[in-house]
């Protein structure tokens, strides 16, 4: 094409000299540049070949406590046989001489940065349309997620993790561990509004996903929205976004139910046209706290993993999302179906696409999935991991699997018909806590779950078992 890629020698050279003359905005630098590779540190923001060299050293002098000036990185250059390479002294002392001033190193900063970004988004371009020509039909579906997961990761900066090593995570560790330990008895996740349950999981922890399964018509898509009212509205020192994909119900009858919630009026006097004033003006009130929440509704039905994982990433991108909601897994398809010998490995493909979408997103993923009818041919009656339906997967790509049951041994049909059900949700897995029962009360009317009161048995949390 002839024209030279995005770049700035002027913001690069003035870039270095500023570091030369205030060596500890290097660690501004470092947090800045996301770099990629821990072979270049970061230098390749750098369009110039050997600003990236001197860059990269002089971020190596800084892990290395040496002192960095003038004279210093010359000899430190010189050692490393790279002097003559990057123009010798003579080249370091332009470059201490570029700047009067290091206090417009933010501005270069910048510079180098969005010139590099562009020159990121050129190339992912290139990439694009050269394997657009390569891409057969059937692959069109997961070459578009590509495409989407590239120009996603520009446009967060995202540093690249891959492999590290153990030494390389232990500062982080402590100082998460020195967090806990200063602030007792704060949860370290988001919290659902459920007292125990926030005992049990800690929060709703991010990059985790939270499956909640039930029988149909047993509340699995009530308790979900419960939790996702309190983030959004009841949590009012720290309302957050939520994302909801309704795959079931049309958005409109899930913020009748969430009005009904908020508000506790029953919805089958709704229905019937009997409300009073004074159910009416909670509904009024309900109504306001949700408009001003944050709650974005996606009521697509069919939806593929690829095309829910697109619109979850313009989610996080354009509202800072801080739960996402999936109701429910089972309604959902993989792309290229004919791929997959049984709904089984379908299944499982679905379930660990939202797995890798929490650890992406680095948000709670909470997927909502029905159970079969095994549990009702038990002795009890009781659910079990092995009563998810149609995949193991899901028991081993979950962080935690909630089981919504009632407290007694009745079939579906008898505790269906009942206003107020006493529950139990059981705490069947949870990878890095406790497992146990919580004892709930669901008011049907209102769609809405209460804390019940506490036994003794019931929040007597049993120690995880090794779960993979």
């Amino acid at each position: 094409m002839g024209r030279s890629l995005p770049h700035s020698d002027d913001a690069e050279r003035c870039l270095l000299g500023s570091l030369l003359l205030n060596p500890p905005a290097i660690s501004e630098c470092i947090e800045k540049f996301a770099s990629k590779d821990p072979k270049t540190r970061g230098g390749e923001y750098f369009y110039n070949e050997n600003h990236g060299l001197i860059y990269r050293t002089l971020v190596d002098m800084q892990d290395e406590h040496e002192p960095v000036d003038l004279m210093t990185v010359t000899q430190k250059l010189a050692g490393r046989n790279q002097l003559e390479r990057v123009g010798g002294a003579v080249a370091i002392t332009q470059l201490s001489n570029a700047v009067p001033t290091a206090g417009n190193l933010e501005f270069y900063l910048n510079i180098v940065r969005q010139r590099y970004r562009l020159r990121q988004l050129i190339e992912a371009g290139t990439q694009i349309v050269t394997e657009s020509y390569g891409t057969l039909d059937e692959g069109v579906d997961d070459f578009v997620d590509h495409v989407e997961r590239l120009v996603f990761d520009i446009a967060q900066e995202k540093s690249a993790h891959g492999v590290v090593s153990g030494a390389d995570v232990v500062k982080e560790a402590v100082h998460e561990i020195d967090d806990i330990l200063q602030h007792k008895g704060k949860l370290r996740g988001i919290s659902t509004g459920f007292t125990e349950l926030d005992k049990c999981l800690d929060g709703l922890q991010r990059g985790s996903m939270i499956v909640i399964a039930a029988r149909p018509s047993m509340g699995k898509t009530s308790l979900a929205m419960n939790i996702a009212e309190h983030v959004a509205i009841l949590n009012s020192e720290n309302p957050m976004p939520v994302g909801v994909f309704s795959l079931e119900m049309p958005a409109v009858q899930l913020i009748i139910r969430m009005l009904c919630s908020v508000g506790e009026v029953s919805m089958n006097r709704i229905r019937r046209g009997l409300s009073t004033d004074v159910e009416y003006k909670s509904l009024i009130n309900s109504a306001k706290k949700i408009s001003n929440a944050k709650i974005l509704i996606d009521d697509t039905g069919d939806l593929t993993i690829m095309e829910l994982r697109a619109k979850a990433r313009r989610m996080k991108a354009n509202h800072d999302i801080q739960l996402l909601v999936v109701d429910y897994l089972q309604l959902m398809r993989a792309p290229m179906r004919g791929n997959y010998d049984n709904r089984q490995q379908e299944i499982a493909a679905i379930s660990g696409g939202l797995k890798a979408l929490a650890k992406e997103l680095k948000i709670p993923v909470m997927v909502l999935s029905q159970l079969n009818r095994e549990a009702e041919k038990r002795e009890g009656g009781r659910p079990r991991l092995s009563d998810l339906r149609e995949s193991g997967a899901i028991e081993q790509d979950a962080d935690v699997v909630a089981l919504i049951a009632p407290k007694d041994d009745r079939k579906d049909e008898e505790v269906v018909a009942e206003e107020i059900t006493q529950a139990v949700l059981i705490i069947a897995k949870n990878r890095n806590g406790p497992q146990g029962k919580i004892p709930l009360q669901f008011r049907r009317d209102i769609t809405r779950f209460f804390s019940a009161a506490i036994e003794e048995s019931d929040v007597a949390m049993t120690p995880r078992e090794e779960t993979m």
